[in-house]
């Protein structure tokens, strides 16, 4: 960032670590795209597109924006159609008044009346057209930036490189746990690390690991039953959290996982290179054995620690682990709920 120029601001420093790190090419790309001497606005352009949970109030307020001329337009739009209604409730008016009079009953005089009368009824039901049409263009406009912000929205908890939901969608995920007892009695959370990673990117490169971590992140997704929320909470660090289960279950989910990558074929087809072996430590801990969402993060994270420190590529249960030993690595989360 010294080199860059760039200021010390938490989205900068963000920013920078995940180019430094190579977790994201494309981001690596575009930030050295920009030169040495970046302008702030180029940086937090770049940041949109990567990290889009950092400029939520700027998109916000554009939307909002966009939201109230479309208002403002209708608002319009219904003034003019009552100003039309209005008139030609005169004009009905006046021409009642003229039918219950004596001289109506002149033929000429009559047609005058019917075709005036007429003239303002197509002139009311094509105004009436336009205040439709423009209505429904109003409505699909509104309806376009709905869209947008349901995409932004999704891009903002999703992580880029593996398509999985991101630290931000995980926190505010689990950050319920410890409101309702009765359900945290069948939830489970896992911490799954890959084995020896920095190893693999030492060995074979970055842009290898971001393969490895992608393909990792599918096999997680189709070992598991549909419905269960999986993340990308660090560099290759993913975390699974599954309703409805006991700790058995959670156990062989985890275990189906970890059977899953190690029998994963890691070879490059074009070169015949083989990647492999790639394993995964695990950690599991019921929310029955936490008294919060920060609680069963820490548990958790310990018995990774635990399966990490006794040889990796094995599940730990948190309960199965005596109590006063094992060490978390982390004790907060980084989206506290509000």
């Amino acid at each position: 960032m010294q080199e860059y120029g760039a200021a010390g601001l938490p989205r900068n420093y963000e920013l920078f670590y995940e180019a430094a790190t190579g977790t994201n090419k494309d981001l690596y790309k575009g930030l050295t795209k920009l030169g040495t001497s970046p302008k702030q606005e180029d940086l937090d352009n770049l940041g949109r597109q990567f990290f889009a949970h950092h400029h939520g109030d700027e998109v916000m307020e554009e939307a909002q924006g966009k939201i109230a001329v479309q208002v403002t337009e209708v608002l319009s739009l219904l003034r003019k159609e009552q100003v039309s209604l209005q008139k030609y409730g005169k004009v009905l008016g006046n021409t009642s008044v003229k039918m219950s009079s004596p001289a109506a009953r002149d033929r000429k005089l009559l047609d005058q009346i019917v075709n005036m009368l007429s003239r303002e009824t197509n002139s009311t039901i094509d105004h009436g057209k336009e205040v439709v049409t423009s209505m429904s263009q109003t409505s699909v406009e509104i309806h376009n930036i709905q869209n947008e912000l349901d995409r932004y929205k999704k891009l903002a908890n999703t992580d880029p490189l593996t398509k999985l939901a991101n630290r931000r969608a995980f926190d505010s995920h689990i950050a319920h746990i410890g409101d309702d007892k009765k359900k945290d009695m069948y939830f489970a959370l896992m911490f799954a690390d890959v084995d020896h990673f920095k190893r693999i990117n030492d060995t074979h490169g970055h842009i290898v690991g971001d393969k490895i971590l992608a393909y990792v992140a599918k096999m997680i997704q189709s070992a598991l039953p549909a419905g269960s929320f999986v993340a990308r909470i660090g560099g290759e660090e993913f975390a699974i959290a599954v309703d409805d289960t006991t700790k058995e279950e959670a156990g062989q989910m985890a275990e189906d996982i970890r059977s899953a990558v190690e029998k994963g074929q890691f070879i490059n087809r074009k070169s015949g290179v083989n990647y492999g072996p790639v394993t995964l430590s695990l950690g599991i801990c019921m929310a029955a054995d936490a008294s919060d969402s920060s609680d069963i993060y820490r548990k958790t994270d310990q018995a990774l620690y635990a399966s990490k420190n006794s040889g990796r590529n094995r599940i730990t249960h948190f309960s199965d682990i005596p109590a006063g030993t094992g060490k978390a690595f982390k004790d907060w989360l980084l989206y506290r709920k509000k």
